[in-house]
C-alpha cells in the first residue's frame, strides 16, 4: 500500500486548484484509490507567525501490478 498527500489552501481558488492536481496525479499515476483521508488544520508562517487554513487530503493507492483491497 502506498500514499500520496497533497496539501491545498482553505479557498475557493486553492480548492480548485488542489483537485486539478489530484485529477492530474490520478490520469498520470493510473492507481486505483482504495482508501482516502481529508484533514483540515492551520499552517503557521515561519516568517510571520501567522496561520493559515488549509486541507490535507491523503490518497492510499495500490501499486500498478498489486492486488486491490476489499472489504
Amino acid at each position: 500500500m502506498h500514499v500520496h498527500t497533497f496539501i491545498g489552501k482553505v479557498s475557493v481558488e486553492g480548492l480548485r486548484q488542489m483537485d486539478e492536481h489530484i485529477n492530474q496525479w490520478l490520469e498520470q499515476s493510473q492507481v486505483e484509490p482504495q482508501h482516502i483521508t481529508q484533514t483540515f488544520c492551520t499552517d503557521s508562517h515561519h516568517d510571520t507567525g501567522s496561520k493559515e487554513p488549509v486541507v490535507i487530503t491523503s490518497i492510499w493507492y495500490a501499486p500498478s501490478g498489486s492486488a486491490t483491497i476489499t472489504g
